[in-house]
């Protein structure tokens, strides 16, 4: 049986209605937008300084670099290696390490050749059962803890903090390292600082590494730097060896040009 409303009943119903109307499309337009994603990869180029100082000589190099990342791989190029201490011959070589396959893919762009090695050697299954071989009867060698020959040990890693290096979002990172072993008298001591670009699985982008005797001349110092980066996802195809080349023996026959 339908109610006879008044007037009045129904001026609130239709404020109620018109309201309710302009309520649903404000909440839609409050929707946090969804920042977009950031590409899971890149493409970089860097250098790296290196001085070496002994007690009868200092010795300079510098090494330029190519590096590329997508999920499950990092292709790591090696453009040019220069010292004051010997002529280097001109190298071109590549290395892509597989995270998901535990390869290593070394290739050189002199010689054309490549080679595939597993980080996880598998056995190959046999096509008869092996005899169980007879107990030795030597003498079983006596297990040392890693700290059993340290006098001095001591370990520091430090965040220091969140920042931008070349308008990349980097994480500071500082190490340091004191080891002295039984029977020495001066300490090694490591020293670095480092930024690690944040959406990567630990690519550094600038890099200061130290390396000395305490009380002794002889140290070693590396700075290391990237030129350029392209926040982009590299193609598939910039991880295989190139079309033509062939598979060697072994990554020195890869490395080595004349082999």
């Amino acid at each position: 049986m339908a109610i006879p409303l008044g007037r009045r009943s129904r001026h609130i119903i239709a404020c109620a209605a018109a309201v309710a109307g302009l309520v649903q499309p404000a909440a839609a337009q409050t929707a946090i937008p969804v920042p977009a994603a950031t590409p899971a990869g890149f493409t970089a180029t860097a250098h790296a300084d290196a001085t070496i100082v002994t007690q009868t000589r200092t010795i300079t190099g510098s090494v330029q670099l190519g590096m590329a990342e997508r999920p499950g791989l990092i292709r790591i190029d090696l453009l040019s290696v220069k010292t004051d201490a010997m002529p280097v011959p001109p190298i071109r070589l590549t290395a892509v390490i597989d995270r998901r396959a535990n390869t290593i893919t070394v290739w050189n762009d002199l010689n054309k050749k490549y080679y595939v090695q597993a980080f996880l050697s598998q056995a190959a299954p046999s096509a008869s059962p092996r005899p169980t071989p007879t107990p030795s009867a030597s003498v079983p060698r006596q297990m040392l803890s890693p700290f059993a020959n340290l006098d001095v040990l001591s370990m520091t890693i430090k965040l220091t903090g969140h920042t931008f290096t070349n308008g990349v979002p980097t994480t500071g990172l500082s190490f340091d390292l004191q080891l002295e072993k039984k029977g020495e008298t001066v300490p090694l001591h490591v020293m670095a600082n480092a930024q690690i670009v944040d959406a990567s699985t630990g690519f550094p982008m600038t890099l200061d590494l130290s390396v000395e005797r305490d009380g002794t001349p002889n140290k070693a110092n590396l700075t290391y730097a990237v030129d350029e980066l392209i926040r982009a996802v590299p193609p598939l195809e910039r991880f295989k060896p190139p079309a033509g080349y062939t598979k060697a023996t072994s990554i020195w026959a890869v490395v080595v040009r004349g082999h």
